[in-house]
């Protein structure tokens, strides 16, 4: 599970990138944390510190803590492996499973996933509309001895908020390597764009909290729809 204080961090960054403190952009007092979760308020009080050093908020002093008013906007966040439909809350997001199988892992996805060659993993490849609006291609699999169970209905909804309910995965971290390419003409026309248009990729190496890899995952975005948000606080 990990110490305390990073499990407290971890569910108020939830709540902020879930919008729950939008109406006043204040965080709680550090008493009302420690209510709220059984904790000491000096365990808050780290936590609040692990917050500030991702920039998720910052302190005025004297007033409180304040979440930082850009995560009230659209962006694909990358500090946080929330999925889609988080990032664009309050925003129609639609998904299109294109396609979904059983299958083994080849060269490819067995090295990137740390596993044999031959392994069972879920292939799945899945168009993701916002407002209606081609958005992203998402080509990822999962590596079965690890999710256990997925089939095609499930892929239909959001799959991290499957594995985080309903598989208790405790997910830890992400690898995310972001570059341009060229669309090809299979990608182009689900995007609705044009073969050779540019696209921006992010291959995702997904962690369990004991180092396990258990998702490999490519994502194509549409270049005149995509933000990204990478919160950096700079230490002086």
């Amino acid at each position: 599970m990990g110490p305390k204080y990073k499990q407290v961090a971890s569910q108020i960054e939830t709540e902020i990138m879930n919008h729950v403190y939008q109406h006043t952009n204040k965080l709680l007092t550090e008493d009302e944390y420690a209510t709220k979760y059984s904790v000491s308020r000096n365990t808050v009080r780290k936590a609040i510190e692990i917050l500030v050093n991702k920039g998720y908020v910052y302190q005025v002093q004297g007033s409180g803590v304040f979440v930082r008013d850009h995560y009230m906007s659209d962006y694909v966040n990358l500090e946080k492996l929330q999925g889609l439909t988080s990032d664009f809350s309050g925003r129609k997001v639609e998904t299109r499973v294109l396609h979904f199988e059983l299958t083994t892992a080849n060269e490819e996805v067995a090295e990137r996933m740390k596993c044999e060659v031959g392994a069972e993993v879920y292939s799945v490849k899945r168009l993701r509309l916002v407002d209606d609006h081609p958005f992203s291609i998402e080509d990822s699999y999962f590596r079965k001895e690890l999710v256990v169970y997925l089939d095609r209905n499930i892929t239909e909804q959001s799959i991290y908020n499957y594995f985080r309910n309903d598989q208790k995965l405790a997910i830890g971290f992400a690898d995310r390597v972001i570059y341009a390419d060229f669309l090809t003409a299979e990608d182009a026309e689900l995007l609705e764009l044009n073969e050779n248009d540019p696209a921006l990729l992010v291959d995702n190496t997904v962690y369990l909290t004991n180092g396990q890899i258990f998702d490999v995952s490519r994502t194509i975005h549409h270049f005149r729809h995509v933000k990204m948000l990478k919160v950096s606080n700079i230490k002086s």
